[in-house]
């Protein structure tokens, strides 16, 4: 008898015995379910054996008997889609309950955590939003560019310690006069499909990125054998190694562009290979076959924990309850208002608790003037823009308890002190004191936390001067491309280390800064590319020539915060808020062999 039919008798006695609890014979039984004595005593044994029901036979003859009941028709459809979740098939968990979001939200509430079984660790970790695109070269929010580190790697990489590029997929370099590089590739790395890393894939990975402004200097891409690439840059690079650390230049399979959904289910040489990624959940797996040290947590997964399923968790938990902590929970993971007013406090604790490791974020908020837009033509109108939207004039307008995770910004990044060019703040002659119909437009980028709140704040100072800020919400890439009508851009990012280089290569790459920082002057922003790459421009100074001419304004710092549960090894958080997946692993509490699970 299949599974699917002994759940259908199940359905039948609880219809027969809603009370769930009765007493009759073995042969009253059956002439409810039509079938023989013998087949209806083989059904009791395998609900029995399922957990389904107790069956306490009477002693002799036609005496009654016992039977107990043990779930619901809700309760046994959480059972199933809960070993199901065990499974590790969450979309066919999630069907079975359907609309159902109580159910859902505590099922998944339940299993977020770590579990440590048969020496194999699990770490489940509650997030906002899907990630559907984890394609280097793309535009990557910070959450997908620590994500793709994990899955793909690069010729180089960073050593966090140092902020030096060391060998990955290169175990040697050379160059001669910083133009033209050779780089030696180690032998039988392997894809996560098994096909084994040739040159022609970093060839075709390189030679894609050349139309981006941070690898425009790329001249030429070759392969010499199976296993040497040579480089030859239009330009003198000395920090060609650390620029090839970049997301963007993470090596990908040379048929990638072939391949269907690439994005959603990459395929790379890094520790962790994706398994599944949907709607629901992207689960990943520790590679075995990685050229470097395997993961030690076995598998990870990004649990998609969207707000109705908070408010039901809620609901269907009470707010006190702080079971079913999740063993690793990330600031971006929700608002800081939802944190503070005790919304998602299943997942997170109470505000205040410990949070484990927290630092004001390497980078921050800000908002950036259109240089297209024609009301900032002038520096004075943009000092005025800034005096209006100060942080310190934001911050007042924010609800008292999330102040304090709030720094206004100088710079960008807290340790810097940048100033706008002195003189006269003028308001706009295009946007008269009394002007019917002024207005100007902000746009920011779907899926984060706390950009609305951001805006609605600069709405009310803006109203106070007669105009009407009008918000316009758009996909991350439409926002990085800078696509669109738009007078200011509210945006945020987080620098890597090394930050300082990572601060400059961030103004000279991404499209949206391109149109603004150097006030659209191509040639301006050409001569800041060459001395950048030329040593003769840091991204320090950089970042002080931006901020002087007022194109892009500083806000905030935020503070990242990261919570562990005690038992949790080498979890820190990176400036990126997450934490590397290779270093972290579960000491079990108990011993060899047996299960330790913290939900």
């Amino acid at each position: 008898m299949t599974v699917q039919r002994l759940e259908q008798h199940y359905r039948r006695l609880l219809a027969f015995y809603p009370q769930r609890e009765v007493t009759l014979t073995l042969g009253e039984l059956a002439d409810k379910i039509c079938c023989s004595k013998r087949h209806m005593r083989g059904v009791l044994l395998r609900m029995q054996q399922a957990g389904w029901l107790s069956w306490q036979p009477g002693v002799g003859r036609g005496h009654q008997s016992v039977l107990t009941l043990h779930y619901s028709e809700t309760q046994l459809l959480f059972r199933k889609a809960e070993q199901l979740l065990d499974e590790g098939d969450i979309r066919s968990a999630v069907t079975l309950l359907g609309d159902q979001q109580q159910l859902v939200a505590g099922l998944l509430r339940q299993k977020l955590g770590y579990q440590v079984r048969e020496d194999y660790q699990s770490l489940r970790i509650p997030y906002y939003r899907t990630m559907p695109n984890l394609a280097p070269g793309t535009p990557l929010r910070r959450s997908e560019i620590h994500l793709v580190k994990q899955i793909f790697s690069g010729l180089t990489r960073v050593n966090d310690q140092t902020g030096l590029a060391e060998a990955d997929l290169a175990h040697f370099w050379s160059q001669r006069d910083y133009r033209d590089w050779t780089f030696h590739l180690r032998p039988a790395v392997r894809f996560h499909d098994g096909r084994e890393l040739t040159s022609d894939d970093v060839v075709t990975s390189l030679a894609r990125l050349v139309s981006q402004p941070l690898f425009s200097h790329i001249a030429r891409v070759h392969a010499r054998g199976r296993l040497t690439v040579e480089i030859t840059l239009s330009q003198p690079d000395a920090c060609l190694p650390l620029l090839l650390t970049d997301s963007a230049a993470l090596i990908l399979p040379a048929d990638f562009a072939s391949r269907p959904d690439f994005a959603t289910l990459p395929v790379g040489t890094g520790p962790y290979r994706v398994e599944e990624n949907n709607r629901l959940h992207l689960r990943m797996r520790a590679f075995d076959h990685y050229f470097g040290l395997r993961g030690l947590l076995d598998e990870i997964e990004v649990i998609v924990w969207p707000p109705a399923l908070k408010q039901a968790a809620e609901a269907s938990q009470g707010k006190g309850d702080v079971r079913g902590q999740p063993s690793a929970w990330l600031s971006s993971s929700l608002s800081d208002i939802e944190y503070i007013s005790g919304q998602a406090v299943s997942l997170t604790g109470h505000p205040g608790e410990d949070s484990g490791d927290m630092f004001p974020e390497k980078g921050g908020y800000f908002l950036l003037c259109d240089s297209r837009s024609p009301h900032w033509q002038q520096s004075p109108a943009r000092r005025w823009i800034r005096e209006i939207l100060n942080p310190y004039a934001l911050i007042q307008r924010f609800i008292p308890a999330i102040r304090p995770l709030w720094i206004p910004a100088a710079s960008l990044m807290p340790d810097w002190l940048h100033a706008m060019s002195e003189g006269e703040a003028i308001r706009p002659a295009s946007l008269p004191v009394g002007g019917a119909g002024n207005i100007l437009r902000l746009a920011f980028h779907r899926q984060h936390p706390e950009f609305e709140m951001l805006a609605r704040e600069m709405q009310f100072l803006l109203k106070q001067q007669g105009i009407i800020l009008q918000l316009m919400e758009q996909d991350y890439e439409e926002w990085a491309n800078g696509e669109g009508n738009v007078d200011l851009w509210l945006g945020t990012v987080n620098f890597p280390v090394p930050e300082v280089w990572n601060a400059g290569a961030w103004l000279l790459s991404l499209p949206l800064l391109r149109h603004s920082v150097s006030g659209g002057d191509a040639e301006r922003f050409a001569r800041w590319q060459h001395a950048w790459r030329a040593g003769s421009l840091q991204g320090k100074q950089l970042t002080q020539q931006v901020i002087h001419d007022g194109w892009l304004q500083p806000l905030f710092h935020h503070w990242m915060r990261l919570k562990s549960p005690g038992q949790a090894q080498g979890i820190r958080l990176n400036n990126l808020g997450w934490f590397d997946f290779t270093r972290a692993w579960m000491a079990p509490a108990a011993g060899p062999g047996t299960e330790k699970e913290e939900q």
